[in-house]
């Protein structure tokens, strides 16, 4: 197989910086000098191309992205994550701690979580049913179908 299309897939389908050692460990090349070649001339074969998409350099990692020449026509095609970082945590304490009180929840991660919960409940993922002066909290069947899939 190609190791550059493999860097470039994972670029891709990322979102997220990447370095030249997350590289290595995708292409299973141990010489991180080679990698770098690889990726730098995947960045000068999309810029000879023309393309809308551009391979940037943060630092010592890399991302793709839309060239700002194009970005504006196409953001709103961009999709949100549905999930917020904060609230896929704390989906995944409560999907380990099904029927935790939320009070307890709070003590145990910090009150940042009150937040997250609201999310989880207004995307449906989990469902609140008070409980004294807290909430315990449930799973909901959204939350099953979504990451049973």
């Amino acid at each position: 197989m190609d190791e550059k299309k493999f860097i470039e897939a994972a670029l891709f389908i990322s979102g997220k910086e990447l370095s030249i050692s997350d590289f290595c460990k995708l292409t299973g090349i141990a010489a991180p000098g080679h990698v770098k070649s690889l990726v730098d001339e995947l960045k000068t074969d999309y810029d000879n191309a023309g393309s809308s998409l551009e391979i940037l350099q943060v630092g010592e990692k890399y991302v793709m992205r839309v060239r700002d020449a194009y970005l504006e026509k196409v953001k709103t095609f961009a999709q949100e994550a549905e999930l917020s970082h904060g609230g896929l945590r704390s989906l995944s304490y409560i999907a380990a701690h099904d029927g935790i009180l939320k009070s307890e929840m709070s003590r145990k991660i910090g009150p940042m979580i009150y937040d997250e919960v609201r999310e989880l409940v207004e995307k449906g993922f989990i469902s609140a049913k008070a409980e004294g002066r807290s909430s315990r909290l449930f799973l909901t069947e959204k939350f099953h179908a979504y990451f049973n899939k």
